[in-house]
């Protein structure tokens, strides 16, 4: 059954990294993405592995140390490091590894960026009008 248009087979998308991370931007409306670690692999005959194995189970070759199970990586927004940063929840040097690693800032730019949002922070001085006292 057809709605309004042609049927496309869109299977050959599904593990598509790209897709996937489109989808789930569309599905929790979030401008960060979740990106789960690649599932380590033979390197003779590249069959994924789980990782704990000495032996490949496909072709035999000899694994060497597979990593275990990694942290998936949270991609943000700058507004949302900002946010971090000035509501604490992150430390700043947390921060401005985040901005080399993942905005690929330079220490000058990143340290930058750090020190504009803390003036933010600050309170802002009443500057007093003198020209009341002019007699």
């Amino acid at each position: 059954m057809t709605f309004g248009g042609s049927c496309r087979d869109l299977r050959k998308y599904e593990n598509d990294p790209k897709v996937k991370e489109i989808f789930l931007k569309i599905v929790t409306g979030k401008n960060h993405v979740v990106v789960p670690p690649e599932p380590p692999k033979c390197q003779n005959c590249k069959v994924t592995l789980k990782g704990d194995e000495r032996f490949c189970p496909e072709c035999g070759s000899k694994i060497g140390e597979q990593k275990k199970e990694e942290k998936p990586v949270v991609l943000l927004t700058s507004e949302e490091v900002e946010k971090k940063f000035k509501s604490g929840e992150e430390p700043e040097h947390k921060i401005l590894e985040y901005l080399r690693e993942m905005f690929n800032l330079s220490d000058a730019t990143a340290f930058d960026l750090v020190n504009k949002w803390r003036e933010e922070m600050q309170p802002k001085e009443e500057k007093m009008d003198l020209d009341q006292f002019k007699g």
